[in-house]
């Protein structure tokens, strides 16, 4: 839900004048760090797998030993440092992680409820949640799918109005779809999917973009948290198609 990487362009990028001038410039070096501080597209997908592996142990804790209580408590405050990450970027190196285990403590007690459903839905959600991020890079590094202006708009507010709903969730404030199953569930469902989609498009073309114009290695933290933020709405997507398909309002 994070896909603001004009901001790690912006952020990350070494000043003209700095190492050879603006790497814009004909006859100057095309990248304005030096090789070890340079962005790297390798080590950001590396980041991911650390906060993808933090998350899947912390949903190993909060599944078998995580209330209900102490879940909602990690979800809100993961939903806080998304919230944060937006006004200090820079800080992404410590907030991904914290986020990714808060996070994974939260959907482990949730995929724990879920699981009650029964169909198998935990499993579904995750092999369909690996098979969603698999198809979509794969989608992207064969350009089948280009990332144009108009898919990152989209993303963003598409991404915006996901918080929105979350946020009105903490609240209190009941929303058609979110707390409930059947219908509307599936439809919200969707629709969150394909929000989350659409953000991991614009996160992998931000992080070839990132790489090809030599930001800052500082850049790397906040687009593999920016990814990691997409998984989790598809995977909670997944959860609630799965549960609304199998017929969930009815346990």
């Amino acid at each position: 839900m994070q896909s603001a990487f004009g901001r790690i362009e912006s952020e990350y990028r070494q000043p003209a004048g700095v190492f050879g001038g603006d790497p814009a410039t004909p006859g100057l070096p095309p990248y304005p760090f030096a090789p070890e501080t340079r962005f790297s597209a390798a080590r950001t997908y590396d980041k991911l797998i650390v906060l993808v592996v933090l998350a899947l142990v912390s949903a190993a804790v909060g599944y078998v030993a995580v209330p209900s209580g102490v879940a909602f408590a990690c979800m809100a405050a993961a939903f806080g440092l998304v919230l944060v990450s937006w006004f200090r970027m820079q800080w992404a190196k410590v907030i991904a992680p914290a986020y990714s285990i808060l996070e994974g403590v939260a959907l482990g007690a949730v995929s724990g409820a879920y699981s009650t459903l029964g169909h198998g839905i935990v499993p579904l959600a995750i092999v369909f949640t690996a098979a969603v991020f698999v198809a979509t890079l794969v989608l992207y590094r064969t350009g089948l799918v280009r990332v144009t202006p108009r898919m990152m708009s989209l993303a963003m507010i598409g991404g915006f109005g996901i918080m929105v709903v979350a946020l009105l969730s903490f609240v209190g404030l009941s929303v058609p779809g979110v707390n409930s199953f059947g219908t509307f569930g599936l439809l919200f469902g969707i629709f969150a999917l394909a929000v989350a989609v659409l953000n991991l498009f614009t996160d992998f073309e931000w992080v070839t973009r990132s790489e090809a114009i030599g930001v800052s290695a500082e850049g790397e933290w906040p687009a593999a948290f920016a990814m990691m933020t997409a998984l989790v709405l598809v995977y909670i997507s997944m959860l609630r198609i799965l549960a609304s398909a199998y017929g969930g309002r009815r346990s």
